[in-house]
């Protein structure tokens, strides 16, 4: 699964081919108001907004049913594990949150 903010910039560049953020003005002034493209920039580089951004991307964007079920839970997912790194920082803990491994199947060398 993606992160947040590869879901949400890969939906911006599904529903606005070809156009860089900065030319999106009068499609998404409405939504967000003057210097939007600040606050989604930010976004798309990791900055995890609020769940009313979230609500306002729907409409801005067009989303149907499935792509905002799974904008929704990027965004449920990647706030679980911001405030779990959050709590073991600050707990001291020196623990490490695991990243799935692959495995690959080897051939054994026969002597």
């Amino acid at each position: 699964m993606d992160d947040f903010k590869n879901t949400i910039r890969l939906l911006r560049e599904e529903h606005f081919p070809g156009r860089s953020i900065r030319n999106l003005s009068k499609e998404l002034d409405p939504y967000f108001g003057k210097h939007f493209y600040v606050y989604i920039s930010k976004i798309e580089a990791g900055v995890l907004p609020s769940m009313d951004f979230v609500i306002k991307i729907k409409d801005a964007y067009s989303l149907s049913d499935a792509e905002y079920s799974d904008l929704v839970e990027s965004y449920a997912n990647q706030k679980v594990r911001s405030e779990l790194e959050s709590d073991l920082h600050r707990s001291g803990a020196n623990i490490e949150i695991a990243k799935p491994l692959a495995f690959r199947k080897v051939k054994k060398k026969r002597p």
